[in-house]
């Protein structure tokens, strides 16, 4: 029961990715500059990147989304792989794409000493930092984020659209790998 439940829950959240991913183009999953840089034309609106300092705690955050009026910053540890990174910044970016919202007062209090001093905490909208899973929206995010790796190495390898199917779909793989589909 638990795994058609989890089956479900995952497909569901791939949909909504796909849906916030349509005419986006990347060429290297693990660019996330780039696929910020995406998204934020795609939203219309602002995505900056940032890098935490390392602080070094158990309970200290190793990402965190805040969200203002007409922008959004993502923060992410420095100190990692970029793999990790990548797996950090696409959980991030599944809060923003799920329309999370979290607990700005208490959250940007207990942030205060990691982010920036030019950030005015009460002008935070939304604000959002993993330090576990134990709750349905980090969850989410978390299984979200992975579905957005497969969603972004599909897009730099096809260079199309997620979602896409059929004569134009084929047609996009045999020009764009025209020795993949090529039999010997």
């Amino acid at each position: 029961m638990f795994n058609r439940r989890y089956a479900r829950r995952e497909a569901q959240l791939r949909r909504q990715c796909e849906v916030q991913l349509r005419g986006i183009e990347i060429s290297d999953p693990y660019a996330v500059d780039e696929i910020c840089h995406q998204l934020a034309i795609r939203r219309g609106r602002p995505l900056y990147l940032h890098e935490l300092p390392d602080l070094g705690g158990v309970d200290t955050p190793c990402g965190i989304v805040l969200s203002f009026d007409s922008e959004d910053h993502i923060f992410h540890v420095a100190a990692t792989s970029e793999r990790h990174r990548a797996q950090i910044v696409r959980h991030e970016l599944a809060h923003l794409l799920l329309g999370h919202a979290g607990d700005n007062a208490s959250v940007v209090e207990s942030l205060l000493s990691v982010i920036p001093e030019a950030i005015d905490p009460s002008a935070v909208l939304t604000a959002l930092g993993r330090t576990s899973y134990d709750t349905e929206t980090e969850y989410d995010a978390e299984m979200a984020a992975s579905c957005l790796g497969q969603l972004f190495q599909e897009l730099a390898h096809s260079g199309r659209a997620p979602g896409r199917s059929g004569a134009m779909a084929r047609l996009d793989d045999a020009l764009v790998h025209p020795r993949k589909n090529r039999r010997s």
